[in-house]
């Protein structure tokens, strides 16, 4: 898939969570995390937006990191002709996610 074909230098280039630069309360926080969650079976990728096992992981990592709602990304995440096999319509956007994550639609 798309993933695959991402070469290295892609790779390097993405953010990626520094624990060392975290507190005591965010390890204790994350680790607690882990342990409650580590055995819970995840739903198909293409069902990510409806998972609870997924949704508890990102409550859990917004709640440590003092993060918004991951919420309105999974939602965008699901829609992804890629993940979900079906294409973008106008109709899947009823529920303007975008407010949520502060995107504004492109005037055409």
């Amino acid at each position: 898939g798309a993933w695959v074909q991402m070469k290295k230098p892609a790779w390097a280039s993405m953010p990626v969570l520094d624990v060392r630069g975290l507190d005591d309360t965010q390890l204790a926080s994350l680790a607690q995390a882990y342990d409650t969650l580590a055995t819970r079976q995840l739903a198909p990728l293409a069902q990510l937006d409806a998972d609870p096992a997924r949704r508890a992981i990102d409550d859990a990592l917004a709640l440590a990191l003092g993060l918004p709602s991951i919420q309105p990304i999974r939602a965008l995440l699901a829609r992804e002709p890629g993940l979900s096999a079906r294409e973008i319509t106008t109709s899947s956007w009823q529920t303007k996610p975008s407010a949520a994550v502060g995107i504004r639609p492109s005037k055409r």
